[in-house]
Parts: C-alpha cells; structure tokens; sequence
C-alpha cells in the first residue's frame, strides 16, 4: 500500500533529487534556490521505496500565485494570454497549488499519481488545488476531476 510521507524540502533532498533521472521535475527542483523551494515536498512511497513525489504550496491569497506564476511560468511580452487565469485568482484565498507530481518512470501506470492527488483531496477537502498543467498530462487531470481555466494551462478542482 503507498504511503505520502513529508520532509523538508533542503539540500539534502535536493540532492537526493539531482541523482534521480526519470522524472520530469527533479533535475530542476535540485538546482533551485533554497527560497524558491516549498518548505516541503511530498514523497509517494511503497514498500520504503520512493515511487515519486509532490510540490504543493499553500497559498493564503491569489496575488502569491500570481507573483509565481509570472516568475516562472509566464513570459512577460505573453502575460494578455492567461486573462482568465488573472480573472480566476483574484480576490482567492486558502487555496493550493501543485507545482510538481511526479513519478519515476520504472513505477508509471501503476495509479500513483492518483493516489497522491486523493490524499490531497482528502488532506484539503475545502480548498481549491490549481495545477498549471502540459499538454501530455491533461488527460490525467481530467480524470482527477480538474477543470480547465477559461483558456488557459491552468487547470482547478473544487
């Protein structure tokens, strides 16, 4: 049965992070600035073994997303694009937002990822989660219940 297990998101971890190569985001999050990081990260494990892991932020007020998103998401001539994500976050509060979820490749297909997203449901039943999502991964937030936002990449649920 996975597990979610929370440790601090250091430089211990980001090292850790930096050996590994069959995710996505790790290779990134390794070469981060301590202050760009969550205080946390999330590990899916099975069996004592790390299957993958999350970056979630809790967010008391959408202008903290908004000032990520336009740091590291958003190019500056581009920003007219993501109207609606504008129009979304303002005035939010209390929400989350999914900055990484991945799985390592040897463990892909065996559900989870899903298990991470319920956990979060379930962790924060009242809150809206947002995830800025690929094109590749869409389908897979459908399928967790997540909506599209107006035009956007961004995609919210709850």
């Amino acid at each position: 049965m996975p597990t979610i297990t929370t440790k601090p998101f250091n430089q211990d971890m980001q090292a850790m992070l930096s050996e590994i190569r069959s995710s996505y985001h790790a290779g990134e999050l390794s070469q981060r600035e301590q202050s760009e990081l969550s205080d946390e990260i999330c590990l899916i494990e099975d069996d004592s073994e790390m299957v993958g892991y999350g970056v979630i932020w809790e967010y008391e007020n959408g202008k903290q997303l908004i000032q990520k998103a336009e740091r590291d998401y958003f190019n500056e001539d581009e920003r007219y694009l993501e109207k609606d994500f504008y129009i979304e976050m303002k005035g939010k509060t209390d929400f989350v937002f999914i900055e990484a979820l991945d799985v390592l490749k040897e463990h892909e297909g065996k559900g989870y990822a899903k298990f991470f997203i319920n956990w979060l449901k379930d962790k924060y039943p009242h809150q809206k989660i947002y995830v800025y999502t690929l094109d590749k991964s869409r389908n897979f937030w459908f399928k967790q219940g997540f909506e599209v936002m107006g035009s956007t990449a961004w995609m919210t649920y709850n």
